[in-house]
């Protein structure tokens, strides 16, 4: 189960408008948990999303459709 750090970072890559140059724990474990990979470019490595993490958030952030009533 990913922390809500983990998740937060996640959901930082997935948003981000430019690459980010960030390798701290949650980086390094979601990595592990293969839901970002580093994609080297010119300006040195950067985390992008994988298949498998853009699935997770897309299921994450996917409207149910229950009814809350």
């Amino acid at each position: 189960m990913l922390s809500h750090h983990e998740l937060a970072a996640l959901l930082l890559i997935r948003d981000a408008n430019a690459p980010l140059q960030t390798f701290d724990s949650e980086f390094l474990a979601l990595e592990r948990y293969h839901l970002v990979e580093m994609d080297e470019g010119g300006d040195g490595c950067a985390p992008r999303l994988t298949t498998r993490g853009k699935e997770l958030l897309r299921r994450l952030t996917q409207d149910s459709g229950v009814d809350a009533r």
